[in-house]
């Protein structure tokens, strides 16, 4: 779990993850020099619980970076991603777990998610990872829901790339799809709050130009072939960025929304 200036939620996010009704592991929590408190709240929970493993960096290095830490210092043989604002559920662990021990070519397995507010409330939509039959369509798993086989990951020398940043995840299971099967439980396995401070709000365009700039390396260095609706959809993320931000979140939820 990255953690910066998260306070007000990562009490919740951290109980979410030691309530878990599967409780043996290790809980990497790195600290990115958040000034906030969250610091001292990561320092009072590992005080409380020998699962908490926590990793404090001076000043902030930014997402991908810290994820990349966190990464390092796991050791065992699963790796799921959480958010400090997220709450996970109580077994979302143990069915992740059980699936990916069925499921031994499988590499990252994710989950479906409903969207809550600031409050907790839930806002009515769930959201499933969209498993496309191209994978150039867009990125097919919600990085949040994620359990990842760390022998995919160390054996390979996957991690994650700082030109990515804001869909680092993405080109993460491109390259894993090269070695491993990735897939997707339709279980809510996670809460995922909508902020005014969310990652994703704030740097909508971004991730946007992100996304195409994986979508366009992952045919050059990856050699993906794009389907005329690839290349289609493509030109359309594009004109995108030429529209108010606000409108383009507006679309995002949207269309979250009609998946459903």
């Amino acid at each position: 779990m990255p953690v910066y200036n998260a306070a007000p939620f990562l009490g919740e996010a951290i109980e979410s993850i030691l309530m878990q009704t599967f409780d043996d592991f290790e809980f990497i929590l790195v600290d990115d020099g958040s000034t906030d408190g969250s610091s001292d709240l990561v320092h009072s929970y590992a005080g409380q619980d020998a699962r908490i493993h926590p990793v404090y960096q001076e000043y902030n290095q930014g997402i991908v970076k810290v994820l990349n830490i966190g990464l390092d210092a796991c050791t065992g043989d699963f790796v799921a991603r959480m958010d400090a604002d997220d709450v996970a559920l109580p077994n979302r662990l143990a069915l992740q777990l059980q699936a990916l021990a069925n499921n031994p070519k499988v590499g990252a397995m994710g989950g479906a998610l409903t969207y809550i507010d600031e409050s907790g409330k839930e806002l009515g939509v769930i959201r499933h990872c969209a498993l496309q039959a191209s994978r150039l369509a867009g990125n097919p798993l919600l990085h949040p829901t994620v359990m990842m086989r760390r022998s995919v990951l160390t054996h390979h020398q996957l991690h994650y790339r700082e030109r990515y940043r804001y869909a680092e995840d993405y080109f993460l299971w491109l390259e894993m799809q090269q070695y491993a099967v990735i897939d997707a439980l339709d279980d809510v396995v996670l809460q995922y709050r909508v902020s005014g401070a969310s990652s994703r709000h704030q740097h909508l365009k971004d991730m946007v130009r992100a996304t195409l700039r994986v979508k366009r390396d992952a045919m050059v260095k990856l050699g993906i072939k794009p389907a005329p609706a690839d290349l289609l959809r493509m030109a359309s993320e594009s004109l995108l960025l030429l529209l108010p931000t606000r409108l383009v979140w507006w679309l995002y939820r949207r269309v979250a929304q009609l998946s459903d």
